[in-house]
């Protein structure tokens, strides 16, 4: 049985990407009681405020003309921001090329691990440890992923 959450994705991101952005993620979250269906996007120009809105507005249409979501809930879009976490494999895919901290299940001290993300399919990450040869790591094996600023 497919997740709601991966359904609206599928459903949505095309019509995203016809607007210029890139669907980075959709998750159904609980907030005060309350249904929360929040969009990750992000374009290679950065996102602004007036992007969010702008998207928010037309999915709304959207979504209530497709009739896909039951009951009441609230739509939040907004931007990946500097300091994700990671969670889905599509996600990895999209930061690929960025620097991530990672730390892994029942890794203890030595299961954290700093580097950058080469690439990400078939539920394993290509990773770059910091000042070390790449390791292919199951996503299933991944406790916690932060993207990681880096600082000028």
């Amino acid at each position: 049985m497919q997740r709601i959450e991966d359904g609206l994705y599928e459903l949505t991101s095309e019509f995203v990407s016809d607007m210029g952005f890139k669907l980075v993620d959709v998750r159904e979250v609980r907030e005060y009681g309350r249904r929360v269906f929040k969009f990750c996007i992000d374009s290679a120009r950065g996102i602004s405020l007036a992007d969010c809105e702008s998207v928010s507005r037309e999915l709304a249409y959207f979504l209530d003309a497709e009739g896909e979501i039951e009951g009441a809930y609230l739509l939040e879009v907004t931007s990946p921001g500097l300091d994700r976490d990671l969670v889905k494999e599509r996600e990895y895919e999209h930061f690929a090329g960025q620097r991530v901290r990672l730390v892994l299940r029942g890794g203890g001290a030595d299961g954290i691990m700093a580097g950058t993300i080469v690439s990400a399919q078939r539920g394993i990450l290509t990773f770059r440890p910091d000042g070390a040869e790449e390791v292919e790591i199951p996503l299933a094996s991944i406790a916690r992923a932060r993207l990681e600023t880096e600082v000028l």
